[in-house]
């Protein structure tokens, strides 16, 4: 007779598949909580939660090409156009000519951007620091290494 509280290969698969499971709902609801709190903390500042991502991106990477943010963000060329075109026409991007393509122009931040970059980071710095003081880097690394495995894993299922 087995006891049901002690695992069996069986029974810990299907904890594992359970335990899968939470962490992939708790991972869905973190990233609604960060899309609104990124947009309560910067929403004086009229800046949409793609618009930010590409901001972040260029700041990371400098200039980059259209295509090149859509391929970073795993969106299409037209969500990345289409966010950029206000942010252009507004003075925080502009498009430069690209040496190793024509017609492929580079994104790129302007003077105004780059500040703009800098205060989104500070209120997101204190916020962040804020929420560290709960939290061991021990802690946080571990939870980066699990999250960037299942990343990895479900994308190679995906194909």
């Amino acid at each position: 007779m087995s006891n049901p509280h002690i695992p069996t290969p069986a029974n810990e698969g299907r904890q594992t598949l359970f335990a899968l499971s939470e962490l992939i709902n708790i991972n869905r609801i973190l990233a609604d909580t960060l899309k609104e709190t990124a947009h309560d903390l910067h929403e004086d500042l009229d800046l949409s939660v793609p618009a930010r991502s590409i901001l972040l991106e260029l700041r990371k990477n400098g200039p980059l090409t259209v295509p090149a943010l859509a391929r970073q963000r795993d969106v299409s060329r037209q969500f990345i156009q289409v966010t950029a075109n206000p942010m252009l026409a507004a003075g925080i991007l502009e498009s430069r000519p690209n040496p190793a393509h024509r017609r492929s122009r580079l994104m790129a931040l302007t003077n105004k951007g780059t500040e703009l970059v800098r205060r989104v980071m500070r209120r997101e710095g204190t916020l962040m620091h804020e929420v560290a003081t709960d939290l061991t880097a021990a802690e946080i690394r571990q939870a980066a290494e699990t999250l960037t495995r299942v990343q990895l894993l479900m994308a190679a299922q995906a194909g």
